[in-house]
């Protein structure tokens, strides 16, 4: 049996990947979600403004997705210098108002992470966006189709005699 790990007081960005990679190895997948969400809360925890700090947890989520993906650190190079350059809000609001959704978009709804996403931002902070961002951040939410969940591998025929 695995002892359960309390991922509440951790603050040390590599153990807690360290930890998401072996509960991931021993099938706790319980575990390594737990990881990863204080691993993500561990980005925006300097942040003052609400909307600032969860941004801060989107984008460590995208980047640890896309790490976990490629096989190799990656970091969100152009969103940060975007975000740098314009600020939080309105990158958020260019990004709902793209005629396509965003890699990231995909990738973190693909993972069942809507909550992780910038048009769930642009829509739980209305009121810092402009009428148009957040219809469009909700018909994008809305209209995402899931990919389909891989099919159980075949069970193996026994032989008969």
């Amino acid at each position: 049996m695995v002892r359960e790990i309390d991922v509440s007081s951790m603050t040390d960005p590599q153990r807690l990947r360290n930890l998401m990679q072996n509960a991931r190895g021993l099938g706790r997948e319980d575990m390594y979600w737990k990881a990863f969400e204080r691993l993500c809360d561990l980005e925006g925890e300097d942040e003052d403004d609400p909307l600032h700090r969860e941004f801060a947890r989107i984008l460590m989520a995208y980047e640890q997705l896309v790490t976990e993906k490629d096989g190799k650190r990656t970091a969100a190079s152009r969103t940060r210098q975007k975000i740098r350059r314009k600020g939080v809000e309105p990158s958020l609001e260019d990004w709902a108002l793209a005629p396509q959704p965003s890699e990231g978009f995909a990738l973190l709804m693909d993972h069942g992470l809507e909550s992780l996403t910038g048009e769930h931002l642009v829509v739980k902070y209305a009121d810092r966006f402009s009428g148009k961002a957040v219809e469009a951040a909700k018909a994008r939410l809305e209209a995402h189709v899931p990919p389909p969940e891989p099919e159980p591998a075949p069970q193996a025929v026994a032989a008969t005699s």
